[in-house]
Order: C-alpha cells, then sequence, then structure tokens
C-alpha cells in the first residue's frame, strides 16, 4: 500500500488513477485501521487535490476513497476534518453532469457526514447542500437538467441516512412542508429506485414523530401508503431478498401509515444484527451498500460501526455505561466499550489512534434507540 502513496503524488493522471483504485480496494475489501491512522493526511489531501485537478474517473476514484477513509477512522478530530475540508469541494463536484461522477460524490457526502460531522448544525449544512441538489432551479448559477432516475434516488437516500442522526424538530417547520409534499409527489412516479427512496424519506419522517404536529399531512402520508400498498409494481421490486433479508417494503408501509416498525435482523458471517427501527434498517443498508463486498469484514472488525449499530461480533468486554437521556422520563443506558488494543497495532498507531467522539456516537446510538421505544409503544399487543 505505501506505493500507492507515492504514485497520488506523480504528474500523470493515469498513475494516480491507478494508485486510487488500489487504495479503494484495500480499504474496502480489509478494515485497515493502522494504514488509515498512518497515513491520515496524506491520503485526505492527495484525494482533495484529486478533486481540484484530475479527470472525472479521478474524482470519482478519490470521492471513493475518502468515503471509506472516514469510515475506517471513525469518529473523531481525523474524521472531522476530512468532513470540513473536503464539504467545499464536494458542493463544486455536485455541479457536474456526469452521472458517476454524481453518484460516488453523493455517497461521499452522506458518509463523510453521517462519520464526521460533530454537530446538527454541521449535519443540517450537508443536508441542505444535497436539498439544493435535487431542487435546482433556474437562476442558481448552473444548468437546470433533470437528475437521472439513479442519481436522484441516491440523493434522497443520502438525505434519509443523514436524517437519521439528528433530531427532526430542530429543523425548521417549513423545510418539513417543502419535503413533504415532494416525497409524495415522487411516490406517483414510474420509476421504482426513485419511489422507493422517497417512501423511505416519508417513513423515517413519520418514525420520528413530526407528522404528529400537523394532522393533515399525516392523513394524506396515511392516505398515500395505502395506495402505494395496493401498487403491485411497486410491492414486488421492493420485496426481493437480499441477504436473507425479506419484506422489505412492509417496514416501510407499515411506518408511512402508523409508524410502526417490524423488527429485522441481518446475517452477518456467524452473527446476527438485530434491527428495532427504521432509522437503524436505513442506516444499514446504506452502508451495506456503499461498502458492498467489503460490509462484512468492516461490520466484524470496525468499531465505528459496531457502537453505531451497538454490534458486539466479538466477546462483551467490561466497559463505562453512559446514561443519556432527551426527555425526563425516558433514560437511556447506553454501553461504551473500553479501549481494545489489537493485536497487529504497534505502539506507534495505539499513541497516534484518531480520539473517538463518545458523545457523537452516544447521541446516534440514543436516536436509534429512542425510536425502536416508540415502534414498541406502537407495535399492537397480543394476549
Amino acid at each position: 500500500m505505501d506505493k500507492f502513496l507515492d504514485d497520488l503524488f506523480a504528474k500523470r493522471g493515469s498513475v494516480r488513477e491507478g494508485a486510487l483504485s488500489s487504495i479503494v480496494d484495500g480499504l474496502n475489501v480489509n478494515y485497515r485501521s493502522q494504514f488509515a491512522g498512518k497515513n491520515f493526511a496524506t491520503l485526505l489531501y492527495r484525494c482533495l487535490n484529486s478533486f481540484k485537478k484530475g479527470s472525472c474517473k479521478e474524482i470519482v476514484l478519490a470521492s471513493r476513497a475518502l468515503g471509506l477513509l472516514s469510515i475506517t477512522v471513525g469518529c473523531g478530530d481525523n474524521a472531522h476534518e476530512l468532513y470540513k475540508e473536503s464539504l467545499p469541494l464536494i458542493s463544486q463536484a455536485l455541479k457536474s453532469r456526469t452521472e458517476s461522477l454524481l453518484l460516488s460524490v453523493i455517497d461521499c457526502l452522506a458518509i463523510a457526514t453521517f462519520v464526521g460531522a460533530n454537530d446538527f448544525v454541521e449535519t443540517e449544512a450537508s443536508m441542505q447542500i444535497i436539498w439544493h441538489f435535487i431542487n435546482l432551479k433556474p437562476g442558481d448559477n448552473v444548468v437546470v437538467s433533470k437528475q437521472s432516475a439513479s442519481v436522484l434516488s441516491a440523493a434522497i437516500s443520502a438525505w434519509s441516512l443523514l436524517l437519521t442522526t439528528v433530531d427532526g424538530w430542530n429543523l425548521n417547520h417549513n423545510y418539513w412542508r417543502g419535503a413533504i409534499p415532494y416525497f409524495l409527489d415522487l411516490l406517483e412516479v414510474d420509476d421504482q429506485s426513485v419511489c422507493m427512496a422517497a417512501g423511505e424519506a416519508i417513513a423515517l419522517i413519520c418514525e420520528m414523530g413530526f407528522l404528529e404536529k400537523f394532522a393533515e399531512l399525516q392523513e394524506i402520508v396515511s392516505n398515500h401508503a395505502k395506495r402505494v400498498s395496493r401498487r403491485n409494481s411497486l410491492q414486488t421490486a421492493a420485496t426481493k431478498t437480499v441477504n436473507g433479508w425479506s419484506n422489505f417494503s412492509q417496514n416501510v408501509l407499515e411506518a408511512l401509515e402508523d409508524g410502526r416498525f417490524r423488527e429485522a435482523s441481518l446475517k452477518i458471517g456467524k452473527h446476527s444484527l438485530q434491527l428495532h427501527s427504521l432509522s437503524q434498517l436505513l442506516q444499514v443498508n446504506f452502508i451495506k451498500r456503499f461498502l458492498g463486498r467489503g460490509f462484512v469484514p468492516h461490520m466484524l472488525e470496525n468499531e465505528f460501526l459496531h457502537d453505531v449499530f451497538n454490534f458486539t461480533p466479538r466477546k462483551q468486554e467490561s466497559g463505562a455505561e453512559l446514561y443519556s437521556s432527551e426527555r425526563e422520563e425516558a433514560v437511556v443506558h447506553l454501553f461504551v466499550p473500553e479501549t481494545r488494543q489489537r493485536d497487529d497495532e504497534d505502539d506507534w498507531g495505539r499513541a497516534h489512534r484518531p480520539q473517538r467522539s463518545a458523545f457523537r456516537k452516544a447521541k446516534t446510538q440514543l436516536l436509534n434507540k429512542q425510536r425502536m421505544l416508540k415502534g414498541e409503544e406502537l407495535r399492537p399487543h397480543h394476549d
């Protein structure tokens, strides 16, 4: 991998592209935390240089490398630096009209923010960038053209991923009033990927309980959900079994109608990941798609993903409990494991391991747990 780092400084674009491709494969297939930590600055700033000077292909590879780098280093100062430094260049890249570049950059923005944003303000900034991209209008100093279905569905999924990490009540009410009708209209389009992405976004908004304050919107959403459930084309496309998953659309439709979520599980190696809320399902689905064949290795080794999903493939070690509450009547106990030393990690790696943001990880877990508890409250109980 060190040779590929040297090649990132090459003058020839083709050499840099080859190096980025190899680095992407290395970071994707294996969890290389030590390599990412040691070479973080080089990887970050050479990828940013590719954004500025590289070809379309080089930007695609660089944006994917940045997303993988962020997931690998996990929450902390490094991930936050990556988020802050890449945001302006990502915003500029979204003006491209090349589909492959847009798809890669959208994923990069979503992952970099999901991991590296420190607070609501930073997350909202990325959500607004995505929302502006989705809703380009004449006068925005860009050539307005209709986005392809794949780009539009990717952008909506990225927006939804970031929504899972925030308290929706912090968002301006006018923001919601604009988003919900837009997504409702997309439920009527012919493309199944766009329809499902819009349905997931609305279902997530329902799960968060935001529509409870807007009775007229809640009724509209519920009626849409009932109509969608009768559309065989959507139902057939959405209930495909993928790696043991099935009936995905039923989870979405139930959340659309009344906020309930049907619990799901995902097999990861010899372990099973339990998903208790739609937020968790959308998070893991996005990350699974982004990592592809690297999903299982990262889920088994990546401590950041362990923290996000409260997933412990190895024996639970002793640690401290973090008590977090956003309401006086509900206290959630979150487990924060002690720092573990990897067998193959040397003294340099231990000394320079990026600091992890316990607060942000805990808040993500808290939001997931609160939505799980809300789903349990709404789920009917049988004697």
